[in-house]
């Protein structure tokens, strides 16, 4: 089981460290300072990773500290990855149990597109 986590010092989510991920073959840190773009990070390194130093985990599982951190007053909002049915990328506030997506964060009141975040994240 791989399990991603939050460092800041709780409960003030202005004091946001990084994003991480451990799993059986060690940790991976991403620390921009930047947590919407560490966790774009995250989610690209587990993309690149899965089949190859990933492969031997069973799942994922988020610690505490990331809901933590959001219920701590975090200026993000949760949105979802998916695709159309033309193989499209774009961003949903909808979550939808049997095609839940890859779980993004972008900045509180924002609305941006798949391609404004991918920007934002210097893609």
């Amino acid at each position: 089981m791989a399990v991603i986590g939050i460092t800041y010092n709780e409960p003030n989510p202005e004091t946001y460290k990084h994003v991480s991920i451990h799993y059986g073959g060690g940790d991976e840190i991403f620390d921009s300072g930047n947590f919407i773009k560490d966790w774009y990070a995250h989610n690209k390194w587990i993309a690149k990773e899965i089949d190859d130093k990933l492969k031997d985990e069973h799942g994922f599982s988020n610690s505490s500290s990331v809901d933590h951190f959001i219920m701590d007053g975090a200026s993000v909002i949760s949105k979802y990855l998916k695709y159309d049915e033309d193989d499209n990328p774009y961003l949903t506030k909808d979550y939808d149990w049997y095609d839940p997506g890859t779980e993004v964060f972008i900045p509180k009141d924002e609305d941006w597109t798949w391609e404004e975040y991918k920007q934002y994240c210097n893609e």
